[in-house]
């Protein structure tokens, strides 16, 4: 990534503007911040469409941007703007008949009347009011001079009237129901009128949210006028001169310079500083990129300065899920569903996706995993037949007992395994480290984090599985440390003997990392349990199910495996979100000092084509 820093005419800034979107390979440095009417403009505009996208479903099939007739963008704020009065009717509508139910459900229990016929006889002084029953409610009426009516019992609450002709006591006035306005008959004719209305304003919205895709493809034109606009007034401008600045990827300066050429502007192009923060651009071939779905769904992109892992860590990520899944059948399992997938695409005519290529892949190595160990489904029955168990290796067998005579316990080797994954990953970033700061004198001490790394996992080795630590082990760590010591703190500008000390200066922080890569070690003991604890589930499952798998039990056996094993896949998954990546994102990257800091490569560019943006929008 190179920065790139231009200056032009102050006449020409809006039509070097609109070149360099039409070239689209320049990120800003920074986004400027412009004003003006029309800009202002613009922003209202974004407001009300995006407010209009809100209030439609997004569950609804949409219409094809292609297909149809054109909507320019008059007629797309317009549109905006019936979308949201669409909205408030239904709102205002929805509030209405809640009101008139609250008076219904207030009425419902005394039947159908006239409330006009109540202040009819309330002209000539005969009060009545409605009441619902309290425990000396009727006897304070009665003592008041009140003749009281019992009328329903309803929900096993009495409601009555009492009839006044000296005028209503105040006890009356607070205890009785205010009444609407409208009879019961008529209310409940309102209410049925209110969601007629309703229905056809939903079945409108309805129609509405299928021109989902027409307006969002405005939205983002209208973003691009808005980003357009505040770099034409918000560019810095001295003495007749507008300048700007960004990034550009190497391999794309070619073509900005050719064209800053053609064009007179003044270009200067330079190493970004340690003051600068390019954004980040990683371009891995197709065989790596599938393992991008994963970052995206993490949300994580490493800085400019740091490293790309990718590679690393779509191989480790696909032994890790193998191992955490461990069970060939349900590789078998997310194999079908990848290749469904595959086969819908194609169907369509679509490109199959990143993340369907890296299922497949994924399924192809739990299914080569759980092959070798002999776990299909959790069946010991699968694993004894002959064909699977020819395919099993003994040593790491999930069923040890149907080889007989086996010397080794399979999960310790198993066991094993998982460390000395954790073993290669760690010494990996190590490695990585060395060759970048490599021929630095500070590059040496990661030979000494390797050496400490390898008898890190030495001692691990006989604390947790029991193989005796060899003598060379304890001389890799204080050697390991005193490299660490004697090198971590080399710089450029530091004498060597000033490096030591400042080295020295941070033992007890050496030793806590030290304390830290033991743990990390450690911690790939995951692989072996969340592996194990799937394997007994499906297995737990399977004793359950078969005693029923016979005569009229049989759909129960059927339903208890089916929900057992779906119950233990899903939560298999979930052990290589939580696990799986944590190894990679935490130990590996932890280990390589990575931050994720990364700012997304976004270029300064057309999106939508100016006949779309500024005329309309093919249908």
């Amino acid at each position: 990534m190179m920065k790139v820093s231009l200056v032009v005419l102050d006449k020409d800034g809006r039509v070097a503007l609109k070149k360099l979107s039409n070239e689209g390979v320049l990120h800003l440095e920074s986004r400027a911040q412009g004003a003006g009417e029309k800009l202002e403009s613009l922003l209202e505009m974004r407001t009300r469409v995006t407010s209009a996208l809100d209030k439609l479903d997004s569950t609804v099939k949409s219409k094809s941007v292609n297909a149809g007739g054109s909507h320019n963008r008059n007629s797309i704020l317009a549109l905006a703007e019936e979308i949201i009065s669409t909205e408030e009717q239904i709102r205002e509508l929805r509030e209405k008949a809640g009101n008139i139910t609250q008076q219904i459900n207030l009425l419902e229990p005394f039947g159908d009347f006239e409330p006009s016929d109540l202040i009819f006889l309330g002209a000539s002084q005969i009060d009545v009011c409605l009441f619902r029953d309290e425990i000396t409610l009727k006897k304070n009426l009665r003592d008041a001079g009140a003749i009281v009516f019992q009328l329903a019992r309803r929900s096993k609450q009495p409601v009555f009237a009492a009839v006044f002709f000296d005028g209503i006591p105040e006890l009356a006035i607070d205890k009785a129901i205010a009444i609407p306005k409208h009879g019961l008959n008529e209310l409940i004719l309102m209410r049925n009128e209110l969601f007629k209305r309703l229905e056809n304003l939903k079945s409108k919205l309805f129609d509405f949210s299928r021109m989902q895709p027409i307006i969002t493809q405005m939205l983002s034109g209208i973003e691009q006028d808005i980003e357009f606009e505040s770099l034409a007034t918000g560019m810095p401008d001295e003495g007749g001169l507008k300048w700007l600045s960004g990034f550009v990827p190497a391999n794309r300066l070619q073509s900005l310079r050719a064209l800053g050429s053609a064009e007179g502007w003044g270009m200067l192009i330079q190493e970004p500083n340690q003051d600068d923060k390019p954004p980040t651009l990683i371009e891995n071939g197709p065989k790596i990129r599938i393992i991008k779905p994963v970052f995206d769904f993490l949300e994580t992109l490493p800085g400019y300065h740091e490293y790309d892992i990718s590679a690393y860590f779509l191989v480790y990520f696909c032994i890790f899920f193998a191992m955490l899944v461990g069970d060939a059948g349900y590789g078998m399992v997310f194999l079908l569903t990848a290749l469904t997938l595959i086969v819908r695409s194609l169907r369509n005519g679509q490109r199959v996706s990143d993340a369907v290529k890296l299922l497949t892949l994924l399924s192809i190595i739990t299914i080569l995993w759980g092959t070798i160990t002999g776990n299909w489904f959790g069946s010991k029955t699968l694993a004894g037949l002959g064909f699977f168990r020819m395919l099993t290796i003994p040593s790491i067998a999930a069923y040890p007992d149907i080889f007989p005579g086996l010397e080794v316990d399979p999960r310790q080797r198993v066991m094993w395994l998982c460390f000395l994954l954790g073993l290669s990953q760690l010494i990996l970033a190590n490695i990585m480290i060395f060759i970048r700061n490599f021929p630095k004198l500070r590059s040496l001490a990661q030979l000494g984090w390797m050496a400490l790394i390898g008898g890190l996992y030495c001692l691990v080795l006989w604390l947790v599985i029991g193989v005796s630590m060899p003598r060379f082990a304890v001389y890799m760590i204080a050697g390991g440390i005193s490299f660490v010591l004697l090198f971590e703190k080399q710089g450029d500008g530091i004498g060597f003997f000033k490096g030591i000390l400042k080295g020295l200066s941070g033992t007890f922080a050496t030793f806590l990392d030290a304390i830290s890569g033991f743990s990390n070690i450690l911690s790939y003991i995951r692989l072996f349990a969340v592996g194990l604890a799937s394997f007994y589930i499906a297995s737990t499952v399977n004793n359950l199910a078969s005693p029923m798998l016979k005569n009229f039990a049989l759909p129960i056996g059927v339903l208890i495996i089916a929900f057992g094993h779906g119950l233990n896949l899903l939560m298999a998954v979930l052990s290589v979100v939580v696990h799986g990546i944590r190894l990679n994102m935490l130990e590996f990257a932890g280990q390589l000092g990575m931050e994720w800091t990364g700012t997304k490569y976004n270029p300064f560019r057309v999106r939508i084509s100016e006949e779309n943006n500024s005329q309309g929008v093919s249908l």
